[in-house]
């Protein structure tokens, strides 16, 4: 285990927000395409992008023509704006509740006769169909018109449903990023892990003294994994089960090919589950893949992996992903998720209910970026390397804590980007690809570590956990308590 423990260092005012001192020496990229001033570059592009319409407008259209043609891939549609970013949703889709599409048991409360929003969906020629997890299917209604409806038009029938006193919404995409690898893209890195730990300089003999007694169990939703990262030869992420349901193939699109290239957002859960796997060594990690590799999945299919995290017995789910609303209500699948986690959860004791970390978002502004924004959720944003607020992390009142985000070192994947969004085709080379990365997304899955080791402890619960990073952690405004664990460059 790390030597650092919070309870032995919340007396030492040096130590504030800094849970783990030593055991994640300062890493610095010498080789090309990894030197702070690539990243600085790299981040104010990111900081930019909200003031670039055209930019944003561009990456948008390339990920939807290199979808056409696919049956099995999430086709999407987005409602644009000059300043912010774009809101992206699947195309021709509605969610509803099943109490507001059936109607409240008695009806509600200024209207006795209620039979719910189905007479009026019915008349606007909107179509049930049933969702794909049988707990999700009990709270929530897939909505399908049976001729095709401009997403606007789709919005003022959600906005009009609200009005009434419905829930409901799109069925909003949940990417890893409002425009995925671009930028920042990730850089390469040196063909070697990071400096380890002092625990992990020890004598193998004395490392397995030093093993935890319980090892937490940690769900990374995302990407899925590489396969090829079985073949490593640092051996890094072996450990990690695969399936042909987790697994990132990498080279999906376009539609029908070719497949030279790595995908927009090829990686992605590799990277996450790298971080996740410095911070807790010795944490069981299980990677569920509920977004593509060109980084668009829906809130549905993220929803219904974090439902099969929870049955599966994970204890800490990660979530580098999320989106913005048309008018920043929570969405409809993922706010039933969270309910249906909560009933899983109740024969649970309090201190071991599951705890739930998830991105804040890099839109550089307050609006509420879910799921993250929910209160039922541990919301991470991203800090400059001197522990300073990022110019393009989302923040806000509803931010949990924020940690550094910015230049981050983790575990890549083997190909070559794509000149469509990396001029420079940078390419990631055997045996051990790695890769230095930005943005909120890699954030949250520090946070999601320190839990995990904090929680390996003897007597240590899981809240016990979170509160004790969050203790030590410096409050900073709108960006929750701030605590380091990585560096980052």
């Amino acid at each position: 285990m790390h030597k650092g423990s919070v309870n032995q260092m919340a007396s030492d005012q040096r130590n504030w927000g800094v849970p783990f001192p030593d055991d994640f020496p300062d890493w610095r990229s010498d080789t090309p395409g990894g030197t702070p001033e690539d990243v600085q570059w790299e981040v104010q592009q990111l900081a930019r992008l909200r003031y670039e319409p055209a930019v944003r407008h561009e990456l948008l259209r390339l990920l939807k023509e290199r979808r056409e043609g696919g049956d099995d891939v999430v086709q999407f549609d987005h409602l644009p704006v000059e300043v912010g970013f774009d809101t992206v949703l699947v195309k021709g889709e509605l969610l509803i509740t099943t109490q507001s599409y059936t109607g409240y048991p008695g009806g509600l409360r200024w209207n006795r006769r209620d039979r719910g929003a189905r007479p009026y969906l019915d008349a606007l020629g909107l179509e049930p169909t049933r969702v794909e997890c049988a707990e999700l299917a009990e709270k929530i209604v897939r909505l399908v018109p049976s001729k095709h409806l401009d997403a606007h038009v789709l919005a003022d029938i959600a906005r009009n449903l609200r009005l009434r006193g419905y829930s409901a919404s799109f069925n909003y995409c949940t990417p890893t990023s409002p425009v995925h690898k671009h930028p920042p893209a990730p850089l390469p890195a040196p063909d070697q892990a990071p400096p380890p730990a002092p625990n992990q300089l020890q004598p193998e003999a004395l490392r397995a003294e030093m093993r935890p007694a319980k090892a937490a169990r940690v769900a990374i939703i995302d990407t899925g994994i590489a396969d090829q990262a079985v073949d490593r030869a640092d051996s890094l992420l072996n450990g990690v089960s695969r399936n042909p349901r987790n697994i990132d193939p990498l080279t999906s699109f376009p539609i029908g090919g070719p497949h030279q290239y790595l995908d927009f957002d090829a990686g992605h859960g590799t990277f996450v589950a790298g971080i996740v796997n410095q911070v807790a060594p010795y944490a069981t990690i299980s990677m569920y893949r509920a977004i593509d590799s060109d980084g668009i999945g829906t809130e549905v299919d993220v929803a219904c992996a974090m439902i099969d995290a929870v049955r599966d017995g994970n204890q800490i789910i990660n979530l580098s992903l999320g989106c913005r609303t048309q008018d920043d209500f929570p969405p409809v699948a993922l706010d039933a998720a969270l309910a249906v986690i909560a009933e899983l959860d109740a024969g649970k004791p309090d201190e071991e209910k599951t705890i739930i970390v998830a991105a804040a978002g890099n839109c550089g502004d307050t609006r509420p970026f879910w799921p993250a924004a929910d209160p039922r959720v541990v919301s991470v944003a991203g800090l400059n390397p001197n522990m300073t607020p990022s110019l393009w992390s989302s923040r806000g009142f509803w931010v949990t804590c924020s940690t550094v985000g910015q230049g981050l070192h983790s575990t890549f994947v083997y190909g070559k980007e794509s000149p469509l969004i990396d001029p420079a085709e940078t390419e990631f080379l055997p045996p051990n690809p790695f890769a230095v990365w930005s943005g909120t997304s890699f954030a949250a899955p520090q946070i999601a570590g320190a839990i995990a080791q904090l929680y390996q402890a003897p007597g240590a619960t899981l809240r016990g956990a979170l509160r004790e990073l969050l203790q030590l952690a410096v409050p900073i405004p709108d960006f929750g308590r701030a605590v380091q664990v990585l560096k980052g460059i």
